[in-house]
């Protein structure tokens, strides 16, 4: 992956955010990674950096409910790709979170080997 990308990881679990963002780090060394803990803060972080590459969305996280962050992220920069990873992973959520405009999905209880490539497409698109 070239160099000189910017993410947002939203997600309030610290160690979810750690390991997402070592996840990042093998794909773009010097990649610039902006961790939000509540959306008050992601949407802060989306609204502040025109030149946001990628959003990494979790679901439910203080500030948000459900797809209202998905919705109201889509809202500020509705050009950005922005991923859901979430725990709630059933077919009607998915589907939800993609027709609002979701770049991808990545469940929780995925590998996080098998992220990489999810990561990159869903970036390239």
């Amino acid at each position: 992956m070239p160099s000189g990308y910017r993410f947002v990881i939203a997600d309030d679990h610290p160690l979810f955010r750690g390991a997402l963002k070592q996840a990042l780090a093998t794909l773009a060394d010097d990649a610039d990674i902006i961790e939000a803990g509540d959306f008050d803060s992601a949407k802060a972080a989306v609204s502040g950096n025109d030149d946001v590459d990628l959003v990494l969305l979790d679901l439910s996280m203080p500030g948000a409910s459900g797809l209202s962050g998905l919705i109201s992220l889509r809202g500020i920069h509705a050009d950005v790709p922005m991923v859901v990873v979430s725990a709630h992973d059933d077919p009607e959520t998915i589907r939800r979170a993609l027709e609002l405009g979701a770049s991808g999905f990545i469940s929780k209880s995925a590998t996080l080997g098998g992220n990489h490539e999810d990561v990159v497409e869903a970036r390239s698109s």
